[in-house]
């Protein structure tokens, strides 16, 4: 399961990422291959000037395919889990560094009956 959400986007022109990917199906590159899916979406068809996501600090894999998609370090979150404290490590792809990520080929469709909704 993957997520594209933004708030303000005409303006903030930023998108959030979120994923899950059941155990089973790790290792295989869906992963990465989803998110490729949503920045190419977002920056390449509605303009995105941001894409962000969070991360668990002891989710190697999922850290590992953020980093290699270009995402950077811009902090860390803090939540509770019940009576825990789960840290996560909030991390931020430009536009310039996606411009330097090895593409996929990623069809898009659907786009231009709602783009009206995603320009200020």
């Amino acid at each position: 399961m993957v997520t594209l959400r933004a708030k303000d986007f005409p303006v903030v022109r930023e998108v959030t990422t979120t994923s899950w990917l059941g155990t089973a199906h790790h290792g295989q590159g869906l992963g990465t291959e989803a998110r490729l899916g949503l920045l190419t979406l977002a920056f390449d068809h509605l303009g995105a000037e941001a894409a962000r996501t969070e991360v668990f600090q002891d989710n190697h894999a999922s850290q590992a395919v953020s980093r290699k998609l270009g995402y950077e370090s811009d902090g860390i979150s803090r939540d509770a889990r019940g009576s825990e404290v789960l840290t996560s490590d909030r991390l931020r792809l430009s536009r310039a560094r996606w411009a330097h990520v090895t593409k996929v080929d990623v069809v898009v469709d659907g786009v231009d009956a709602c783009r009206h909704m995603f320009q200020g």
